[in-house]
């Protein structure tokens, strides 16, 4: 009798054992990047931020097949709940690049989880009283925690490359020329349109249903007979039905901008006409449309000086995001994998 108390008792005292052990190794999390502890919050959340693209990854961006067995399901030997995992430490690694640059930099003093916190709960306070005294807020009246992170990545981004002195944030001549010829395209000034068009807003307008199929009759009349010798212009002024919604426009490159608030759609659809083109009769979103291109000119491209702002803008912008990319990529990162990935399947959820 006595011995197979023992017996149970051992049994029991393994067990419990056993159950502590996986209690320990679930709860046991330690992550540091480069000497900095990443608590069990920090690392969730951020495994919050990717889960989207890892499930968009395994689903092929459908979203799809998503059940209570998706993260621990081996998918082609890759099992999601790992990959998620692999994620969310490879965003920690970029996030500590960037703000311990920035401490560095002494445009912070704590680049820890903690401290991102605090300065979370100082702006939102600050924006709170600013809102209670009726001064102006720009941005956000309040912050969720991603949002005011991305907002403080981008300001600290802005901050590094305005500053000349910094690495890396110097231009040359030779920088700038290499980069207008490599990225010449984006430098094209747009070509000069002249434009002439019908548009019928018969939805704004409340036209019945035979009104507006006497138009369009009208207007694709008007369409069959444009051959080179007859314009939209020509035919649609002398039809009296069509003549109140005939238009002309010269669209330069330099008022495109403010013409494409104006009449987008009309540019939108008669864009890519080539001079002496004309779009058949549209019927989109309650409006008739006929447009012909009756001129088209073809502009030099933006002289280097008109674009050296933005050149210099951009270079900036592509030699901290590669720092940055350095930087994550050097870093120093202690943590048993193993005890990670047990860790955030146990703490999943779908």
């Amino acid at each position: 009798m006595g011995k197979k108390v023992c017996i149970i008792i051992t049994i029991f005292l393994l067990a419990a054992a056993a159950v502590m052990g996986i209690f320990e190794y679930s709860n046991d999390f330690f992550l540091e990047i480069d000497g900095t502890k990443i608590n069990k919050e920090e690392f969730l959340d951020a495994a919050a931020k990717k889960k989207y693209e890892v499930i968009s990854y395994f689903t092929q961006g459908t979203g799809n097949n998503v059940d209570a067995g998706f993260w621990e399901e081996d998918r082609d030997g890759e099992i999601p709940y790992k990959k998620l995992a692999d994620a969310a430490v490879d965003d920690l690694r970029y996030v500590h690049a960037v703000y311990s640059l920035a401490r560095e930099k002494g445009y912070i003093e704590d680049d820890s989880y903690q401290g991102l916190i605090k300065r979370w709960m100082v702006e939102n306070q600050e924006r709170k009283q600013k809102i209670a005294k009726g001064e102006a807020v720009y941005g956000l009246s309040e912050y969720t925690l991603d949002l005011f992170r991305e907002y403080e990545m981008d300001s600290l981004q802005k901050r590094y490359c305005g500053d000349t002195g910094n690495e890396g944030m110097t231009i040359s001549d030779e920088d700038r020329q290499v980069y207008y010829e490599a990225h010449r395209e984006n430098y094209r000034r747009e070509a000069d349109r002249t434009l002439d068009y019908v548009k019928i807003p018969y939805g704004e307008e409340g036209l019945g249903q035979e009104e507006i199929s006497s138009l369009r009759e009208s207007l694709t009349a008007v369409y069959k007979k444009m051959d080179g010798a007859h314009t939209l212009a020509e035919l649609a002024g002398a039809d009296k039905k069509l003549a109140p919604y005939l238009e002309h426009v010269q669209v330069t490159a330099g008022e495109l901008s403010v013409l494409s608030r104006t009449i987008g759609d009309v540019l939108e659809y008669g864009w890519e006409l080539a001079e002496g083109e004309s779009t058949a009769v549209l019927d989109e979103y309650g409006c008739l449309y006929l447009i012909a291109c009756t001129e088209k000119k073809e502009n030099e491209d933006a002289a280097l000086e008109e674009v050296k702002d933005h050149i210099n803008k951009a270079l900036r912008e592509e030699r901290y995001e590669a720092m940055i990319q350095e930087r994550a990529k050097n870093s120093q990162t202690e943590g048993d994998m193993d005890r990670i990935y047990f860790f955030l399947k146990k703490h999943i959820d779908n």
